[in-house]
């Protein structure tokens, strides 16, 4: 018996019911595997290890914490189809270990640390903190700035949910989901972060905006215009980019992020345009779009050329 909708659709309402989850990822992840089940001749929970880890290449992931958060879904649901159907499933995915995964991570790609709207889902499903996903999210939106400015003093005051947009004094605006306005309130109102690592410590902060500071450190207005404290939030972001990096293991830096969603918007605009990138480069919409990733040169396309059109001969 192969996996219909019917059956995924059964296991995501009972797997969302005892853990929180990304539902998107975790679908992307069950449609991956049940795209396999021709190929192979049997429903994946009957994949072998050389199957699963063949499924698992075509990913292309950048991080073995990914995989590994992918082999966990697929765990719970080779468990959940063997005792809900009766059905005979294999100890692939028990029995799977970080060293087998990280044997078929695209080394490529990684390199390149350009990263696509599913490794951003992936990496953000493993973030606990709402700010740290927001961090990731704004970045990859182009949400930044001269020393970060436009990401470290955002606030709700950005944000106009009627409208899915986000303004900015610097004169950007940036159109985005309603998903993304929510993820951005419950990050403007996080008042506990969990730190990184294997402590599970929980630290109280204060501050409405993306921006947070222990309770125990006195207050400040926030300031755009005074260099120290655009300093101090500067470094704040960058250090969690880094705490971050350390527990993913994968290095995520703010021009890494935002080259990721510049191509990623690229690629949405020449589709729907129906251009070819040279073509596109050349238009007023890619002009807007440029400066809304901080690209002003006069020279905007002969930039663009030379840093993506690697992707798209």
């Amino acid at each position: 018996m192969y996996t219909g909708e019917l059956e995924l659709e059964k296991f995501l309402q009972e797997y969302g019911r005892s853990r929180v989850i990304i539902e998107t990822t975790t679908r992307a992840t069950l449609n991956r595997a049940v795209g396999f089940e021709h190929k192979f001749s049997k429903p994946f929970y009957q994949f072998t290890t050389d199957e699963a880890l063949e499924m698992y290449r075509s990913a292309h992931a950048i991080s073995v914490v990914s995989l590994q958060n992918s082999n966990l879904v697929l765990k719970h649901a080779a468990r959940w189809f063997a005792f809900q159907y009766g059905m005979e499933a294999s100890d692939a995915y028990e029995n799977m270990t970080k060293e087998q995964l990280g044997t078929v991570i695209d080394v490529e790609k990684q390199r390149s640390m350009i990263l696509s709207r599913e490794d951003i889902d992936n990496i953000q499903s493993n973030l606990l903190n709402a700010i740290d996903r927001a961090i990731v999210e704004m970045l990859f939106q182009g949400v930044g700035g001269e020393s970060l400015k436009e990401l470290t003093f955002m606030d709700a005051s950005n944000v106009d949910r009627a409208n899915h947009m986000l303004y900015f004094k610097t004169g950007k605006s940036i159109p985005v989901t309603d998903g993304i306005c929510d993820m951005l309130m419950e990050a403007f109102a996080e008042d506990e972060l969990m730190s990184f690592g294997s402590t599970s410590r929980v630290s109280k902060v204060s501050g409405n905006s993306i921006y947070k500071h222990r309770c125990n450190v006195l207050s400040d207005n926030a300031n755009p215009n005074d260099k120290a404290d655009v300093e101090r939030r500067y470094r704040w972001t960058q250090r969690r980019l880094i705490l971050m990096s350390q527990d993913l293991g994968i290095k995520l830096t703010a021009g890494g992020l935002q080259a990721s969603g510049l191509l990623h918007h690229i690629k949405l605009c020449v589709k729907e345009m129906g251009l070819g990138f040279r073509e596109f480069v050349k238009t007023d919409a890619c002009r807007e779009l440029a400066q809304r990733y901080d690209i002003r040169s006069e020279f905007y396309s002969q930039v663009l050329v030379e840093k993506f059109g690697q992707y798209f001969e």
